[in-house]
């Protein structure tokens, strides 16, 4: 399935503080399954960071990343896409649903 057919939801045991200009990702519990390291994210990655929801398609996503930031659809996306994965390998982030659903 493509990511960007995906809706995220953030993991219940991190916690975001923007520090100055940063914004800062924080495991709070100690798991195996969540890197105890502590995650710095520029603007973009910010921006990305506060839409992930639990509702919102990451294709919507990489349309607001298009209206905000002067990159070409395809650096969105691949921004985009390579930053889920990460947050997702890092287990700070889960797959919840697929942006379709099926017709009546």
């Amino acid at each position: 399935m493509c990511v960007l057919d995906r809706v995220y939801q953030k993991n219940a045991t991190v916690v975001t503080r923007k520090v100055g200009d940063e914004v800062i990702i924080v495991p709070t519990e100690q798991q195996e399954e969540i890197s105890e390291s502590v995650f710095a994210l520029n603007n973009m990655a910010a921006g990305i960071w506060v839409q992930i929801d639990g509702t919102t398609p990451t294709r919507t996503i990489k349309e607001r990343i298009l209206d905000n930031f002067e990159v070409s659809s395809e650096q969105a996306e691949r921004e985009l896409v390579d930053f889920l994965l990460q947050l997702e390998e890092s287990h700070l982030i889960s797959f919840q649903s697929t942006q379709t659903t099926p017709t009546q």
